[in-house]
């Protein structure tokens, strides 16, 4: 996997606003879809929240079949306590029967976990999210890193085809720039259809260096003219991998290969 294939998330609880005249994207054999978890856990609960996830619930999605599932804590800016899981979504058929975690614990202990997990967090939120490849820059130099910049764009209703657009029309000058991020779609779960644009870097230090406008030498400039009437707010958040709450078996996560 490339690490430009960062979700989620937010997290992918920070996003991308689309115009209210984005249709969601119908599911083919081709695509690639994930489902982001984003909790809020209690403080006080911080420990036992860990807990739960090391011993109780990775092991239960390794034992269903999951591949991997990348964990995501907020760095320096954002919400301290927030979490972010990413897992694959091979078929959405699959959570006709209540999904992995379900399947490998059964009614009773599904609902013992659950329980726990309910007096450890705030807040729960489910996403189902598309990862566009079609408009996104990808390069193996960028695999592995820690960090995640996430900017959420909030785009102008009636005006997310002018979005997709600049993106697409541009790719080869993000290439020569040597501009890499994933962009992602979220599909299902709270709120309006998203998007979301994912850097993956190597340390704080390169936050200065600017978001993905920078490959147009200056983001006031040229881009920022294009863009013009396209964009209402621009929104940026930090993440950190968390090691300690992933997991992989098979094949390596987005965002990084773990």
């Amino acid at each position: 996997m490339k690490c430009a294939r960062m979700l989620t998330v937010a997290s992918l609880a920070t996003i991308i606003t689309l115009g209210a005249t984005a249709k969601p994207v119908e599911a083919q054999e081709t695509e690639s879809w994930w489902r982001v978890i984003v909790v809020q856990v209690k403080p006080e609960r911080l420990a036992d929240f860990n807990e739960l996830y090391r011993e109780e619930i990775n092991p239960a999605l390794r034992k269903a079949g999951v591949p991997w599932r990348s964990a995501w804590q907020t760095g320096e800016f954002g919400e301290f306590y927030e979490r972010m899981f990413v897992t694959p979504l091979e078929s959405f058929a699959d959570l006709d029967t209540g999904g992995p975690l379900a399947r490998a614990l059964g009614p009773r202990e599904f609902e013992r976990v659950r329980d726990k997990l309910r007096r450890s967090t705030d807040r729960r939120q489910a996403y189902a999210v598309l990862y566009r490849s079609d408009l996104s820059v990808e390069s193996d130099d960028v695999s592995g890193l820690p960090i995640a910049r996430v900017t959420n764009v909030a785009v102008a209703p009636g005006r997310g085809a002018e979005f997709e657009g600049f993106l697409r029309s541009n790719l080869a000058t993000f290439q020569e720039a040597g501009v890499v991020f994933g962009v992602y779609q979220r599909q299902f779960g709270p709120g309006p259809v998203v998007w979301q644009i994912v850097e993956n870097l190597r340390s704080y230090s390169e936050l200065a260096r600017g978001g993905i406008l920078r490959a147009f030498g200056d983001e006031s400039g040229q881009a920022a003219t294009a863009l013009s009437g396209v964009l209402l707010s621009v929104e940026r958040t930090v993440l950190e991998y968390d090691p300690t709450l992933s997991f992989t078996a098979v094949t390596e996560p987005p965002g990084r290969e773990n």
